[in-house]
């Protein structure tokens, strides 16, 4: 059995993914139509991706021979967004 050299990687490439939170999010959706006319009717929404604004982290680094070793330096997503959309149809 020969030993790896120096500087050889044989630390797993892919750990980091078993070591990562899944992503939570919760993207909700609130519609109102209100008829203004028999022939005209506007709509109001709201859409607020991320409602809970819960941060999502990236997973540890998990190269060796980095300095961050073992830290979370990052951040899946988005922080919360919300959007105000009006339609109106005739």
């Amino acid at each position: 059995m020969t030993s790896p050299g120096i500087g050889a990687r044989v630390f797993p490439t892919r750990l980091d993914a078993l070591r990562q939170d899944g992503i939570r999010n919760w993207d909700v959706k609130i519609k109102r139509v209100f008829r203004i006319t028999e022939r005209w009717r506007a709509s109001f929404d709201v859409d607020m991706l991320n409602a809970t604004n819960h941060t999502n982290f990236e997973g540890p680094n998990t190269d060796p021979t980095s300095g961050n070793f073992g830290r979370v330096t990052a951040q899946n997503g988005l922080s919360r967004l919300i959007q105000f959309n009006v339609r109106v149809e005739f």
